[in-house]
């Protein structure tokens, strides 16, 4: 009995197993189930992608001036809603596992990018960011962010608004520094990646802070 031809066998290797299952794309979650709202509204996939720093900041609000496990968990679904475009009694219809998971994913972006504890902050004279596609607000492209050492006077509001300690204001404080030290407009700042805003914080606050900068860490359960 002859053995299979060279052509054969290596047929055997490029063909597709049909059985194995597709890959799943990263930031999308199928519930078992379509998600139907008795007001009207299907929905079968949750799509998420980075977060933005004005979603994250709306997160931040939900927790109000006292954080407890409850308000942490409203704003993880807060931040789901924004950045799926769910409406917020859909997510309430998630699995629990499953939004455990998207807000994993949400949080990661911010993570990622934050400096660890046990690292030196980055003290060069001068850091540069670049926005692949540039930021679009107030009718201009802002397709780079410089940033310098802050100085004193613009430390000093970071200081006031940190020091009503809740996770809005610390994150507030953020978004004004860096907004005061690259000269960009409040919308540009707002509109910015989570993780490029949270390099651009940790630069900045680098000069004053020892640690990691302090963020939206709320928003891993």
């Amino acid at each position: 009995m002859s053995g299979p031809t060279d052509d054969e066998a290596m047929a055997v290797l490029s063909a597709p197993d049909e059985r194995m299952e597709p890959e799943a794309e990263a930031g999308v979650f199928v519930p078992d189930e379509p998600i139907i709202l008795k007001k009207g509204g299907t929905f079968t996939e949750l799509r998420l992608r980075e977060p933005t720093v004005f979603e994250t900041l709306y997160a931040a609000k939900v927790i109000g001036k006292r954080a407890t496990q409850e308000s942490i968990y409203d704003s993880q679904i807060d931040l789901v809603a924004r950045v799926s475009k769910w409406p917020v009694v859909a997510v309430h219809m998630l699995g629990a596992r499953m939004l455990d998971e998207a807000v994993e994913f949400l949080s990661r972006f911010e993570q990622e990018a934050r400096r660890p504890a046990d690292a030196d902050p980055d003290l060069s004279p001068a850091l540069m960011l670049q926005f692949l596609p540039p930021i679009e607000a107030v009718n201009q492209a802002f397709p780079s962010m410089s940033l310098r050492p802050p100085t004193v006077g613009e430390r000093r509001p970071y200081k006031a608004a940190e020091a009503r300690g809740t996770a809005e204001a610390f994150l507030q404080a953020e978004i004004d520094l860096v907004r005061a030290v690259s000269d960009w407009p409040p919308a540009a700042v707002l509109k910015m990646p989570i993780s490029q805003f949270a390099r651009a914080s940790d630069y900045l606050t680098g000069f004053f802070t020892p640690g990691p900068g302090t963020g939206s860490s709320f928003l891993p359960s």
